[in-house]
């Protein structure tokens, strides 16, 4: 294997991430040129980041379809287990968004202002099947890179990006619906058009596996097998995105609680788009590293991947070209362009941190140590919301606390998983003869 191998393997999956980004900003700008731009703004915010707090149990269905999904009686096992999975999200994100629910979440747990809240309420209506599309496209997404055909996803996301974008202009454009509403409609039928494209593209891969047989001295895979494997991996995801409520929290705190909401969401579109090459490259990990040789390879190129992304940013978040992005492009209220400045400025290490966890995440994965990455994301989550409220409560700007409490906790995420790994190296090196033995 080489460089160029894994560049080519990782760049759709980057470009797949990257193009999910774009989306959301897309839609910001859209929102951005409507009436009551700030609160519609942070009530898209406030909405996504639910969404994305209700769907996170599936987040991880890719990585598990990916590891797990060798033959018929596995794939079909998974398939059921993806669906109920599936189900339970569509049941919860229901009960938020028609029951007291939400005011109870973003109200009295979060302190929003009651008329955020009102402005988020008909956004998560719409969304409420938005999680359970999600799922079944990031299982089929496993199948694909799995097989090695990883340009599926990055055309996938494309097409996702394409509808999301054109329905937000397009309704922006011809009828009077508010920010959110065009927002969660955009979104909802970009998934379902991607969703529907993954399965027709995932197609040839599933009835590859559906006609390959169960090894006869390989156990069939259970329920409990494949909930052992998910359950931590959806744990961490869980406990990933309660990060960013608990900095809505601080936010609601301050002095300029709107602005400052509202300003939130787009540096985390921000952060995104910058750390989405890092975020892609679990699945390169978890697929290529198979030997001792290409072990070594792959922990070069992270190191080299993870500083040009934080380069990257600094370089962005240090010129007019932040400032380009967020008024000609973005259209972003001129009081909210400070803040996202300094957002982006104080958080330019997290994407070489992203890069770092998505390829120890990985190695955990392959020892089996799946459990060592929930106990990090938690201590890492503990000690965000720490620095975030204490810096607040101390006179630091919400914004600040909160980019600085997401790189501090990320660094000592990434201490924990290495620390884990270096434990779990025994069982790495089980791995790459096992695969040896495969091939």
């Amino acid at each position: 294997m080489t460089y160029r191998q894994v560049f080519r393997f990782w760049l759709p999956l980057a470009l797949a991430w990257l193009l999910m980004s774009v989306e959301s900003a897309g839609i910001q700008g859209v929102i951005s040129r409507k009436p009551d731009a700030e609160t519609q703004l942070a009530a898209f915010g406030l909405m996504f980041t639910l969404s994305v707090l209700l769907e996170t149990p599936i987040i991880m269905l890719l990585a598990t379809s990916n590891a797990l999904a060798r033959d018929r009686q596995s794939f079909r096992l998974l398939w059921r287990f993806m669906m109920g999975v599936n189900t339970l999200i569509a049941v919860a994100a229901l009960l938020m968004a028609f029951t007291p629910l939400l005011d109870i979440y973003l109200g009295d747990v979060l302190g929003i202002p009651q008329h955020i809240i009102e402005a988020t309420r008909p956004g998560m209506r719409i969304m409420f099947l938005w999680g359970a599309f999600i799922g079944y496209r990031r299982f089929h997404q496993g199948v694909i890179i799995r097989a090695g055909n990883t340009r599926y996803v990055g055309f996938g996301t494309l097409v996702r990006v394409l509808v999301s974008g054109s329905v937000a202009i397009g309704l922006g454009a011809v009828t009077t619906l508010v920010g959110i509403e065009i927002g969660a409609v955009a979104l909802l039928l970009a998934v379902i058009a991607e969703a529907s494209y993954t399965y027709l593209v995932s197609r040839t891969d599933v009835n590859q596996l559906l006609e390959t047989p169960r090894p006869p001295n390989r156990p069939p895979i259970t329920y409990r097998q494949a909930a052992r494997f998910h359950l931590p991996l959806a744990i961490t995801s869980i406990i990933t995105m309660m990060v960013n409520p608990a900095i809505e929290r601080g936010l609601a705190s301050m002095p300029d609680a709107v602005q400052s909401l509202a300003a939130w969401p787009i540096i985390l579109s921000l952060m995104w788009f910058m750390r989405s090459g890092g975020m892609a490259y679990q699945e390169v990990v978890i697929s290529l590293d198979d030997s001792e040789t290409n072990h070594r390879l792959l922990r070069n190129f992270t190191l080299r991947l993870g500083a040009c992304l934080s380069l990257i940013m600094l370089i962005f978040a240090s010129t007019p070209l932040i400032q380009i992005y967020l008024g000609a492009i973005l259209g972003v209220p001129d009081d909210l362009r400070k803040l996202v400045v300094i957002g982006a400025q104080a958080a330019f290490l997290l994407p070489l941190l992203t890069t770092l966890h998505s390829y120890f995440r990985a190695l955990l994965m392959l020892c089996n140590r799946t459990f060592a990455i929930y106990q990090a994301i938690s201590l890492g989550f503990v000690l965000t919301a720490a620095i975030v409220w204490g810096g607040i409560a101390l006179g630091m700007h919400g914004i600040t606390a909160a980019a600085l409490g997401l790189t501090l906790g990320h660094g000592f995420e990434l201490a924990y998983l290495f620390l884990s790994y270096q434990r779990g190296k025994a069982a790495l090196r089980l791995h790459w003869k096992s695969a040896m033995a495969m091939t």
